[in-house]
């Protein structure tokens, strides 16, 4: 008999401080998860997983650190966990300073010759949930790049993101971080509004940086490179962002020469689309890792499939593979 899969869940990873979490598989456990990757391209040595804003419950986070273990059971998981403070008052210079102990994981990791398989350069996949993940994952490319060692990715998942600069949706996105109980969630609501309201108004006097902004960064090539791939996964039932704002950053990633695809879903909340079809989401993030063709996984369910030459911006539609 085979010895039982050895996961992990986030209590049961390495705590290196300022809500980053390691998890380093040791031989054995890698040996009993076994690995269904395909033999075609190495699997990554490192996944980093940037949560989001509210709602990122260590059961929750714990689904997705789970599964990357099965997929990918050799590989390093960095989970860096984003806080309301790092998107309403630390700094840029405060968040580089707290991601210290990410940098030197992944110095370590990528250093380490047992994880980093020589017949690849690019090595590293980033998932990125929300605009709380997407403002982490840039603060991290850049801070790694201001080390003089930027992140060798071949991968980038958008997952739920980018969305617009409405103040309503970062005001529904920050009230997701709030205790659920009474009178918390009530007096948690009152001092929310003017926080995110003065937020949004000093970026849009361009005193602190907007969504618009990071929207920017996020196909800007300073921060992630030009090398890596980029897949979109979002929904149509997604109340924070909408799925015109991640299609318009989509065209414009390939407008500007990077890889880009895209899964929509149909009726899944903002960061939970494990739970219309878990399937269907896994099997699109290891294709896309291993740069195969998406259709079969993209194809909507239902009565009418989206026609394969079918162009961007209706809303069943669902894209293609072009990597």
């Amino acid at each position: 008999m085979s010895p039982k899969p050895a996961l992990r869940t986030v209590v049961d990873f390495q705590d290196l401080g300022q809500n980053i979490f390691l998890h380093k598989p040791e031989v054995d456990d890698a040996e009993a998860l076994g690995s269904k990757e395909k033999d075609n391209l190495p699997p990554p040595s490192l996944v980093i997983l940037c949560t989001w804003l509210g709602g990122a419950t260590t059961k929750r986070i714990d689904k997705y650190i789970i599964k990357y273990q099965q997929l990918f059971p050799n590989a390093c998981i960095l989970l860096i966990r984003t806080t309301i403070l790092d998107i309403t008052f630390h700094s840029f210079r405060q968040i580089r300073a707290g991601l210290a102990p990410a940098r030197d994981a992944i110095c370590t990791i990528l250093g380490d010759r047992d994880f980093v398989d020589d017949s690849s350069d690019d090595c590293v996949l980033l998932h990125i949930f929300s605009h709380g993940g997407c403002n982490t994952g840039i603060q991290l490319a850049l801070s790694m790049r201001e080390n003089h060692m930027p992140l060798p990715l071949r991968g980038i998942i958008f997952d739920c993101c980018p969305g617009d600069a409405t103040f309503q949706k970062a005001y529904n996105a920050a009230v997701l971080s709030l205790p659920r109980c009474q009178p918390a969630q009530s007096i948690g609501r009152l001092a929310l509004y003017p926080t995110i309201a003065a937020i949004t108004g000093l970026q849009h006097f361009g005193v602190m940086n907007s969504v618009r902004e990071m929207r920017a960064q996020l196909n800007d090539s300073a921060v992630f490179g030009t090398h890596a791939a980029r897949l979109y996964l979002y929904s149509a039932g997604d109340q924070m962002v909408e799925w015109q704002d991640v299609q318009s950053h989509l065209k414009a990633a390939r407008t500007q020469g990077y890889r880009a695809d895209g899964v929509m879903f149909h009726s899944s909340p903002h960061c939970a689309l494990i739970l219309e079809d878990e399937v269907r989401y896994w099997a699109a993030i290891q294709n896309f890792w291993q740069f195969g063709d998406l259709w079969h996984v993209i194809e909507a369910p239902g009565p009418t499939a989206p026609n394969r030459d079918a162009q961007l911006g209706t809303a069943s539609l669902l894209l293609r593979s072009k990597i």
